[in-house]
């Protein structure tokens, strides 16, 4: 038989049979991904940063994108350990590019945010390539990771959190925060188990390495909270937080949300009952269903 010159989308079904089979009719209720490894999105004086990006495959090319920021007491992080988690929301048909930072180690606060603001103008000088909407894009994070998220997405505009002669800006939709950190000097005097104020702490080690309480103004303008005013305007915020969290005090999401709701802001806040710091409660249906029901809703035409 000569070779079948036509598309894929032409090549004729078989009618062949045999006894015993079982004929089923697919249903595809979720995404094929791609992956696209290891792409450089910013070159510092450290290293070169990198981005994991995941990105169902329809043929849309104007999807939602939501830039994963992942937990590591602000050290350097493994980025693509949770690589099957970010296929979960990709299998939602969201795109997904998980951000390297600089660790704490190598530069403090603020290069972290910089960084991720980097990777924020990266996705959108780029979005014609990826298949994304520039303007539909949600900064998600967990643990340090959603100090950054918040960071980056709460301290737009400002001058010395930006980086000068940027074609792009790096404001965004909407913000995810998992247990993320919020105030480094109230966290202390909410149950954990460590320090938080010490310089070898990871709070510390972000600000410097320096004693949190030692240096109100620094820690103050790595406080979350700093940002949100009533006459300040930040993007819609969703967050999830552990009752049991042993590292990240529930009480920081608590000062959080309620400095949010007294600035009149767009905020939810789910207590995750019995869940502990970074566990499978997360990732569950039940917190999926909400994450894209939020990112529905504020990308929303």
């Amino acid at each position: 038989m000569s070779v079948l010159n036509v598309s894929r989308e032409l090549f004729p079904m078989s009618n062949a049979a045999v006894d015993g089979m079982i004929t089923m009719h697919p249903v595809c209720d979720n995404y094929e991904i791609s992956y696209m490894e290891d792409v450089v999105y910013c070159e510092r004086a450290e290293a070169k940063l990198h981005l994991q990006i995941l990105l169902p495959i329809d043929g849309r090319t104007n999807r939602p994108l939501i830039m994963y920021i992942p937990g590591s007491a602000f050290h350097w992080q493994n980025v693509k350990e949770r690589l099957p988690q970010y296929a979960y929301l990709a299998q939602r048909g969201l795109a997904v590019a998980a951000l390297q930072y600089r660790g704490s180690q190598a530069v403090p606060f603020p290069a972290q945010t910089l960084d991720a603001k980097a990777g924020i103008r990266f996705m959108k000088r780029h979005a014609g390539e990826y298949g994304i909407d520039p303007e539909k894009i949600v900064v998600m994070g967990d643990s340090s990771g959603g100090h950054t998220a918040m960071m980056a997405a709460f301290a737009c505009g400002i001058d010395w959190l930006e980086e000068p002669d940027c074609e792009f800006d790096s404001s965004v939709r909407g913000v995810i925060d998992l247990y993320g950190p919020v105030n480094f000097t109230t966290m202390n005097e909410q149950p954990s188990s460590q320090n938080h104020f010490m310089p070898d702490s990871p709070e510390g080690m972000e600000l410097g390495g320096v004693n949190v309480l030692e240096n109100p103004d620094l820690a103050k303008a790595a406080a979350v909270t700093t940002y949100v005013s009533p006459d300040r305007e930040i993007p819609p915020i969703l967050i999830f937080h552990g009752t049991n969290d042993e590292l990240v005090p529930f009480e920081q999401s608590c000062e959080l949300f309620d400095a949010l709701k007294k600035s009149g802001k767009d905020a939810s806040f789910y207590r995750v009952m019995g869940a502990h710091h970074g566990g499978r409660e997360f990732w569950t249906s039940g917190v999926l269903d909400i994450v894209a029901e939020f990112i529905s809703r504020i990308t929303a035409v």
